[in-house]
């Protein structure tokens, strides 16, 4: 076998085995009418799980943060996963890749929800 089609193959495998083993994470947004995600930290994330971020209840968004944990402040690196909405149009979901930070902080930007302890966290293994 030649070497460019050894490295096909294994690239297609290693990339087969990501898939596999991905997982998909939930995280309510609104839980139970609260200013809340469930859960609020999410942790064992690995390359290539997807955190689905579900509607529950109320108007809410999800924007990374730089960090720490519980700061509403917008990432500068990290887009928005979602705009201020009381129900999405499609699954909210966010992919773990190979550039995305070990941890990812987020909060809700709607009025005061950020400051009344609506922030989360995701965290790679």
């Amino acid at each position: 076998m030649s070497r460019l089609n050894f490295k096909l193959l294994t690239l297609l495998l290693v990339t087969f085995a990501t898939v596999i083993s991905a997982e998909l994470f939930t995280v309510h947004v609104g839980a139970n009418d609260n200013l809340i995600y469930d859960p609020q930290k999410t942790t064992g994330l690995k390359l290539g799980d997807v955190v689905q971020f579900v509607w529950d209840s109320g108007f809410h968004s999800v924007t990374p943060s730089d960090g720490p944990d519980g700061s509403c402040t917008p990432s500068k690196t990290i887009p928005e996963i979602q705009a201020p909405t009381d129900k999405p149009d499609h699954n909210v979901t966010f992919e773990i890749k190979e550039d995305t930070p070990s941890t990812v902080f987020y909060f809700c930007t709607v009025s005061d929800h950020c400051s009344e302890g609506m922030f989360g966290s995701l965290e790679r293994a």
